[in-house]
């Protein structure tokens, strides 16, 4: 049997993050499909604090064996953000990139210590997300081979002198998108394998949006936002814009996600919390469109789950990734400015052809290349071919 190891900076039911998420499937999947699975991660639940909140050790989670360790320091997110600033303010000679990454965590030593011990056990380790310690920490300290999913944008960490060795050091760079892909390669030609793996998604044909409506008191048509409510996912414009819009139009914009900024009190914008996975599908399909205008988007499951409810999406145009699925289903529009955003609701608003033509292409797109069966069927590809060069070097 062909162990695995997963290495993930937060891993848990409770918690929430498209890698995190992208790492549990994987590694629950990959057990149910004949392999040993081991996950080595930290005890934290919250990527802001990375406070210890799970206890160290090892559980069991749906088969998964979960090998937790403790972060050695919390993260103050606001001091970070000031020494962040700071740290690529400055010439790339003065930067001390260690000691960002240190910053940056989850700083946890004991979980390096833990991948060298623990590698003779394991044949292969798949490492979730380029940004962080336990990555940029873990992997040139194993000589096993190592498949990483880089989770990659464009920004300024992917920029780092440490990165060359991020991105070299792996047999395989599993990716999501084409247009990630194509970023690492143009950025550091990786001499491993690159292979467009995608990611899975359950795609669910039986949901009914109208109790979702009558709970939250939905009469007029909405535009929905799903996703974490922060500084730089776009929102702040697209507040800007609703203003515009509700002038010309009776809809309300509905936001739905776990809240880090402050939300603008403004007639028809309403905030819903934290809601369930049933809500968040029920409040895709019963959308006029959805929303997604972060500039820097790996994936952007939400985009996904809203072509799986056949509900077109109006994405920011300076995301590939997002501009990616829109021009390869056809699913949706794309906006750079508020005529842009005005010109794209109006065409989907008075359009329900149109709207549900876009909808029935999303569907398509999602079932075609993000099928789990279709990404599993990759992934162990990737995984027998690195396995089997390992033994042809022995």
């Amino acid at each position: 049997m062909i162990s695995i190891g997963v290495v993930v900076q937060r891993y848990g039911n409770e918690v929430l993050g498209g890698a995190e998420t992208l790492a549990r499937n994987v590694a629950e999947r990959l057990l149910r499909s004949g392999f040993r699975v081991t996950v080595f991660t930290t005890c934290a639940k919250d990527y802001l604090t990375w406070r210890n909140e799970y206890p160290a050790g090892e559980t069991i989670l749906r088969g998964v064996t979960i090998k937790r360790f403790p972060v050695a320091r919390e993260r103050d997110i606001a001091a970070f953000n000031r020494f962040s600033d700071d740290f690529f303010g400055a010439a790339a000679a003065d930067r001390d990139e260690k000691k960002w990454f240190v910053e940056q965590g989850p700083f946890s030593p004991e979980l390096v210590e833990a991948l060298i011990a623990g590698q003779k056990n394991i044949d292969l380790f798949f490492f979730f997300t380029y940004l962080y310690y336990p990555t940029v920490m873990g992997m040139p300290a194993l000589s096993k081979p190592v498949v990483l999913f880089p989770t990659a944008h464009d920004e300024p960490p992917i920029y780092l002198q440490a990165m060359a060795e991020v991105f070299r050091r792996p047999r395989a760079l599993f990716f999501l998108t084409r247009a990630e892909m194509e970023l690492v390669e143009r950025l550091y030609a990786p001499p491993g394998r690159l292979l467009l793996v995608r990611t899975g998604l359950d795609i669910r044909s039986a949901i009914d949006d109208r109790p979702f409506r009558r709970r939250y008191l939905l009469v007029a048509p909405y535009l929905l936002y799903a996703g974490r409510i922060e500084k730089g996912k776009g929102l702040e414009a697209v507040f800007d814009y609703y203003r515009a819009l509700k002038e010309e139009a009776y809809v309300d914009l509905v936001l739905i996600g776990k809240k880090l900024m402050d939300i603008p009190a403004r007639q028809g914008l309403k905030y819903l919390g934290y809601v369930s996975e049933d809500d968040k599908l029920a409040a895709f399909k019963g959308a006029v469109l959805s929303l997604q205008p972060s500039p820097l988007e790996s994936l952007s499951i939400t985009t996904l789950e809203s072509f799986s409810m056949q509900t077109p999406v109006l994405v920011n145009r300076r995301c590939p990734v997002l501009l990616e699925h829109i021009e390869a289903s056809g699913a949706g529009l794309a906006y750079d400015n508020e005529e842009e955003f005005l010109a794209g609701f109006r065409q989907l608003y008075r359009r329900p052809g149109l709207r549900r033509k876009m909808g029935e292409k999303g569907l398509e797109y999602v079932r075609k290349y993000y099928s789990w069966d279709a990404v599993l069927a990759e992934i162990k590809k990737g995984i027998a071919e690195i396995l089997e060069t390992r033994n042809e070097d022995l």
